[in-house]
């Protein structure tokens, strides 16, 4: 009698076992792993800032400002795996230069430029514990306010401006990595605003090389 009921009973464990484990299986399949979501980050940049023309005059002269360096922070804030609201600061401070064919630039005075936009960034995905480099892009809109100083005198101007940039991610450590990035800030320079005369002004492309240290919180 004892033997059948401890043979009863290792059937019934071997059973209950065996169903736990086909419904743990079941389960696998049912759900998929849950997908990985980057922590916000703030990430400080230097680079380098190209601008375009501002301003087309006859002979071939333009009015521009030169290339100079840039410094700025991003914060990024994770909407899932792959999308991210961005939010962008940056300062310039590029000579304002009086292109002329042959001669090249001359410097006529020097602008304080203040860069700001906020978009959207879309990224590959990152499975759990990846460390190898993550591309992404991003594109929104903001302005640029320029602080122009000629012979002493100083005027104001902002423009809209449409942004465009492409860049990686490097992990260097949970919750720090490297950040390179290739910015266009596509906008026209308020020629009326700054000095009261009614000029066209171009449509011009600024672009930002930045590399800066990603850091998550």
């Amino acid at each position: 009698m004892n033997k059948r009921i401890i043979v009863a009973a290792s059937l019934a464990l071997g059973l209950a076992v065996s169903a736990s484990a086909s419904q743990a299986q079941r389960s696998t399949r049912r759900f998929p792993p849950a997908e990985t979501i980057p922590a916000p980050s703030i990430t400080p940049y230097g680079g380098y800032m190209v601008f375009g023309s501002i301003l087309s005059g006859p002979l071939g002269t333009d009015l521009t400002s030169a290339a100079a360096p840039v410094y700025g922070a991003q914060v990024n804030l994770p909407l899932g795996s792959t999308l991210s609201v961005v939010g962008n600061l940056a300062y310039s401070q590029p000579n304002l230069q009086v292109g002329i064919p042959i001669l090249g630039g001359i410097d006529v005075g020097k602008s304080d430029v203040w860069i700001y936009d906020a978009g959207l960034q879309f990224s590959a995905p990152m499975s759990s514990g990846q460390r190898s480099i993550i591309p992404f892009v991003q594109a929104g809109i903001g302005g640029m306010k320029y602080n122009v100083q000629v012979a002493g005198v100083n005027t104001n101007a902002s423009n809209l401006a449409f942004n465009a940039g492409i860049g990686a991610d490097l992990p260097l450590g949970q919750n720090i990595g490297l950040r390179i990035m290739a910015k266009d800030y596509i906008g026209k320079f308020d020629v009326n605003q700054a000095t009261s005369l009614n000029a066209n002004s171009n449509n011009s492309n600024n672009v930002a090389i930045s590399a800066g240290l990603k850091l998550g919180f």
